[in-house]
Order: structure tokens, then sequence, then C-alpha cells
């Protein structure tokens, strides 16, 4: 059997650079390595202009090219003859190629310079394995597919995350639930989801799995990192190879700076040291974006083209799940607002604090609306605006229990009227009080109902 595009499925992962080799019209060759060779169809190739400029010319010119990929999994080397159809600006092909460019460039600090200029598309005359750089004994047309031979979405996976997912109780656990599924049933051990923060263009880490640091309550915005560039595009991204593509990304950032075309600071990559995949997947209900969940592996083959369906299904699905939630939660805080109005009751007091043995500096910036605690950054904008409201009352008032009602009613929060997300914020702050300040809790205490725990003294600081 003669090897077919759909059999190098591996070779287009940008695991291993492919080269180009073009020749002028007067018969000077040229040669350049290409970062990624995008499948289109059973006879189609793409391939991404960016740089190569002579290559490019040479193109114009002679419209014959060949390209050699390797299989990252059998080492073996094949040659494509290619030709030269049309140049792609818009459309399905260029954009799925830019949006993998857009992510890693934004690593770099590079969003609009490394970016796509064009997909060329090229029709594929013949596919030829390459004699002198045979690889592993495997037959052509031999099923080799990596996703068939380790399963990730199958049924009952999908079946056991639903279960998790129904059993969940409140947006805390249903968070913690689905990223646990996603590491214990799916193997995917490095993952985290943002969601919209009331600022525009912000998203904000509200729950991760798998790293040092929770990094709950970090902000990415609108195309900045894999997490920024779907959330904009509102499509999923899948890198394979990004290492690699990365240091491709150093060498551009290094012409870029040659040139004066970009500041030499760049943006630091988030999450695992060494990553060598990731996913992105937009978490959408009805076209709104409720989120965005990030995955990362150290594994270079780790999302396979094959799993692209489920992912985009399982997002949906936990999308609805998500927004299900918060819908739920504001319902049943709701319900206990309009109990507290016949209740009548009376705030309870705060009991006196047993001995502290610690203190606390907890200064607030209201023109940049930030908490330094002990002069360290703890959260910014309306988590912070809430944990300041919650300390001065205690501290004026004596009193421990809040409800999300006097939150709502709080002109001075400047909660949003329409979907103001209140259970998400006063989760994000719960656990960035846990991971930074242990000693200043929120603890529910019934269905729209907390209490502020300080087992600390507290010396409250305001500056504009």
């Amino acid at each position: 059997m003669s090897a077919t595009l759909e059999s190098l499925a591996s070779c287009w992962q940008g695991l291993i650079p492919a080269t180009l080799y073009t020749c002028s019209l007067d018969g000077v060759p040229n040669a350049a390595y290409l970062s990624h060779v995008d499948y289109v169809d059973s006879r189609h190739v793409a391939l991404s202009f960016q740089f190569f400029n002579k290559s490019r010319r040479n193109v114009a010119e002679n419209p014959q090219a060949l390209v050699r990929v390797i299989d990252p999994d059998t080492s073996q080397t094949w040659a494509l003859r290619l030709r030269l159809v049309r140049s792609e600006t818009t459309g399905p092909v260029f954009e799925r190629m830019a949006l993998r460019i857009e992510a890693i460039a934004s690593y770099m600090g590079l969003k609009g310079i490394f970016k796509l200029l064009a997909a060329d598309i090229y029709e594929v005359l013949s596919i030829e394995p390459a004699l002198e750089e045979v690889g592993l004994a495997v037959a052509v047309g031999e099923d080799r597919d990596l996703a068939a031979a380790d399963p990730r979405f199958t049924m009952r996976a999908l079946q056991d995350l639903s279960v998790r997912i129904h059993q969940a109780t409140s947006l805390e656990a249903l968070l913690d639930s689905i990223l646990a599924g996603l590491d214990e049933i799916f193997g995917f051990h490095h993952s985290m989801i943002a969601v919209p923060a009331e600022e525009p263009n912000v998203l904000v880490t509200i729950a991760s799995r798998g790293y040092p640091e929770t990094g709950v309550g970090a902000e990415v915005r609108i195309g900045e990192g894999i997490i920024g560039v779907v959330a904009e595009a509102r499509k999923p991204i899948r890198i394979s190879g990004l290492l690699r593509a990365m240091l491709y990304a150093y060498a551009v950032a290094e012409r870029a700076k040659q040139t004066g075309l970009c500041p030499p600071d760049r943006i630091r990559l988030p999450g695992l040291a060494s990553p060598e995949s990731q996913l992105g997947v937009p978490l959408l209900v009805r076209g709104e974006l409720v989120g965005v969940l990030c995955i990362e592996s150290e594994e270079r083959y780790r999302f396979h083209e094959e799993d692209k369906t489920s992912i985009e299904l399982l997002g949906s699905y936990l999308a609805i799940a998500i927004q299900n939630m918060q819908l739920q939660e504001r319902a049943e805080s709701a319900a206990a607002e309009e109990e507290e109005l016949t209740e009548a009751s009376e705030p309870s007091r705060a009991p006196s604090p047993p001995p502290a043995v610690r203190r606390r500096e907890v200064t607030y910036y209201a023109g940049d609306e930030i908490v330094m605690v002990d002069g360290e950054y703890l959260i910014r904008s309306l988590p912070a605006r809430i944990l300041w409201k919650l300390l001065t009352a205690q501290k004026r008032e004596q009193r421990s229990e809040f409800t999300n009602r006097e939150l709502r009613l709080d002109k001075s929060l400047q909660l949003p009227e329409w979907k103001d997300n209140l259970e998400s914020r006063l989760l994000l702050l719960r656990r960035r009080l846990e991971q930074k300040v242990p000693d200043i809790r929120l603890v529910p205490t019934g269905r729209g109902r907390f209490s502020l725990d300080v087992s600390c003294t507290v010396r409250l600081e305001s500056r504009p």
C-alpha cells in the first residue's frame, strides 16, 4: 500500500522541523526549515508564509517545491513533491495555523510581530520514502495511530467524568471534580480553568491542578498566551512540540529585536517549566465565554488530531455544567436572601478572639483596588474590595457573619447589575486567602451565608 497524507498524521504535529526546498527560475536552489506543515485534505498540505522571503520568491517564479518531513514515531523521512495552488489569508486553514503561531508568539511578547502572513496551499504530487533515511521497520499503511493504541476520550471515560460532575454540589466542588477527573480518568495531570474577570478583556485563574503553586487569582489578558488567544478566538488550540516551537520563536524574537520591531522583554511562560504539549479549550454556552480550560503535558505528542471533536464536545459540556452551577448558586443565594428578610435576625457578633500568635498588616490601595498583606500582593479588583469591606465591618461592628445579599446591596463594591458572578469571586477570594493568608478565612455557613474567621491580630490601613 502506498503512503497517504492520512497515514503520516504524526508528521503534521510539528515535533520535528520539516525542510523546504525550492529553486529559482534560473536554477539556483534554496533550503529552509519549516516550523510546521499543516494537513489540509487527502491531496493538499499548507505551509506557513512568515519570513522565508527567498523561498517565497522562488515559488513565485517556479511553483514546484519539495518538503521533507520526519515521522517522530519511526524516524522515517518522507519526501513530498509539491505544486503551489494558492495562498490564503482568510478561511479555516489560515485561522487554524494563525492561532497556533499567535499562541506561541504571545509567550515571547511578539503578538502582532511574529505572525502568519499567509497559508500557502500546495497540491501533493507524490509521497516517497527517503531511502537514505530509513526509519524503524513499520509497514507502509500499517495502523500506527497513537490515539487508537492509547485512547483518551472513550465513552466510559466521558461517563465517569459526567458522574463526578453531577455529584458536585457547589461551584468549588464542580471545578475540583472537573480537574480531578481530567487527571485521574484521562491522565491529564496539569490543568487550569480561567474565567472572565469583572474587568473587560481579562480572565482570572479560578482553579488549577498539578502545579506547585495553585496560581489562583493570576490574571491573563485577552490575546496573551494560549489562554488569552483561545479566549480571543473562541476556538480550541492544540500545540505539540512546544519547546522546539518556542526556540524557533526565540530566534525570530532576536531577529525582530535587531531590526527594532519589538522590545527585549517577553512574557514568561506560566505552568510547567518544560511543556511539550498544550491544549486550550474555550468553554462556550450559546456564544458566551464562560471560561477557558488549559491542559499541559511534558509529552510531545499528548493531544491527537483524533481527539479534536471529543475535546470540543467536552468543552461545551463543561461550560454548561459551570454556568448551570453558577446560576444554581445565584438562585440559592437569592432564596436565602428572601428567608433573611422574613427572619429579622440580629447580626452575629464575633466571639472574643483567642490570643493571637501573629500580627498581620493589611493595606488597601483604593486607587489601584489592591490588597497587600504584610507588604505582599494578595488580590485586586472586586475580590479586594470585598475583603476590605469584610475586615473593616468586622473591626467596626464586631461581627463575623455575613451574607451575599448585603454584599449585593453595598453600592461601594460596584458589582455589575447584571450577572455579577459574586459567588465565583467569593470562591476566588477564599482560595487566595487559603494559599497566602491561612489565618484569615472565609467559611461557608449556609446558602448565601459565610463567616470571616480571623485567627490573628489584624492592623488595617487604607491608602490612596
